[in-house]
């Protein structure tokens, strides 16, 4: 089989899980003798320094680069040329390489015309994997122009330029996909994604995984301290993954509970202003001995820090896709307390692998700690547990299989 991957990144930069499944899953479909090939977009490619196999294409345009200033120039200038770039980039690929399939992996801030011509290029023939909302988002675009400018020395070059830039996207036509088949994580992603207005003709839920052979092993040999209660929240730090619910959990914890013998380790990066907020929100608590922050952690570092920890908290707000962080910690061992939103109540099952909450619920989180802080033998059962559900039901190589055969069938139709 010659498959194609489309997608907007590509490890080793990315915005998180959905794009290190998209690495996985083509790492997998390469040990198993199949021909894949990566078109992605340039994103950081400057910052790769080891060379790369010769099947990862970073050739793609964004549609706004991240965090640049020349966005509203270059929407003037350069949008149509990049846009012309990108699908002739496409065309000429699909010519050279003559896939049997392409899997279409995320889209976001990217045009939606670079499906569509795949779509027109291999009709029946192309794959939707969707982990995320960019099927239902407005363009970069659109987002960019109707948002403030960043401070008063732009405000009115801005708003000037944004009238000329709306005018621009108001005439013109935005493709909309087919989305002949379509493989979702969760079924909850299929079922928001319907509500949401997107239409598609064939879908299937393939869940999704994690390497778990690599934190499991990490659990064999966990160090932790024997009088500490370890607590860790690892991913990104922003407001709608409720890391301040964890710290008002542990201000509790400790100054109406009287639970001393703890430590909360936050690791990873985000917001900014967020992140002061934490910190403010720790002086404020005077937990300084309590919590800790740290920078995001290599991927290869995150199994000991996992299997270092007893309990995991995963304190999303939103609803999210899946929670692939839910499976690595309890492949590595660490007994899960989690708010069950979006896919992630899919993967907790209250009492058998983990602790559950409502979501910004700090009382419930404080309450479901103390419980396993009071019950050794509970946290050995939910650890078990979480453990068997990750490596039975959430492993990579069962996602492999699963849209490797997928794949397949649309090969042979």
């Amino acid at each position: 089989m010659r498959a194609l991957f489309l997608s907007n990144f590509y490890p080793p930069y990315g915005q998180g899980g959905y794009e290190m499944w998209c690495q996985e899953i083509v790492e997998g479909l390469h040990t198993k003798a199949h021909t894949v090939l990566v078109l992605t977009s340039r994103h950081a490619r400057e910052q790769i320094k080891e060379p790369e196999p010769a099947w990862v294409r970073r050739e793609l345009h964004l549609e706004m680069e991240l965090k640049s200033l020349r966005n509203s120039i270059q929407f003037f200038t350069r949008r149509q040329q990049h846009e012309s770039e990108n699908l002739a980039c496409l065309r000429q690929l699909i010519a050279d390489f003559q896939p049997d399939v392409v899997l279409i992996w995320g889209m976001w801030n990217l045009a939606h015309t670079l499906p569509v011509l795949a779509e027109q290029l291999l009709p029946g023939r192309v794959v939707y994997y969707i982990g995320d909302y960019w099927p239902t988002l407005p363009s970069q675009h659109e987002l960019y122009w109707q948002a403030p400018a960043r401070d008063w020395t732009t405000h009115l070059p801005k708003q000037l330029l944004g009238f000329f830039a709306r005018q621009r996207l108001m005439h013109a036509q935005r493709p909309v996909p087919q989305f002949g088949h379509v493989l979702f994580p969760t079924h909850f992603m299929r079922k928001a994604l319907e509500r949401l207005g997107m239409v598609a003709q064939h879908t299937s839920v393939i869940y999704g995984a994690a390497d778990t052979s690599h934190y499991a092993s990490a659990a064999a040999n966990a160090i932790r301290e024997p009088d500490t209660l370890a607590l860790l929240y690892a991913g990104r730090v922003t407001p709608d993954k409720g890391v301040h619910v964890a710290i008002e959990a542990v201000a509790q914890l400790v100054h109406q509970q009287g639970l001393h013998n703890l430590m909360l380790h936050i690791v990873g990066d985000g917001d900014a202003d967020y992140g002061e907020q934490l910190r403010d929100l720790v002086r404020r608590h005077n937990l300084h001995p309590y919590v800790q922050f740290r920078r995001a952690q290599p991927k290869a570092k995150m199994p000991q820090l996992y299997a270092g920890s007893d309990i995991f908290l995963f304190t999303s707000i939103w609803q999210e896709p899946f929670g692939r962080v839910l499976i690595e910690a309890m492949a590595a061992g660490a007994v899960v307390v989690g708010s069950p939103t979006g896919g992630a109540a899919e993967i907790l099952v209250d009492g058998e692998n983990a602790l559950t909450f409502p979501p910004g619920d700090a009382t419930a989180l404080a309450s479901q700690i103390k419980r396993l802080a009071d019950d050794p033998a509970l946290r050995r059962h939910l650890a078990v547990g979480g453990r068997q559900r990750a490596l039975e039901r959430f492993d990579t190589a069962r996602m492999t299989a699963e849209i490797e055969a997928y794949l397949q069938g649309i090969v042979d139709q």
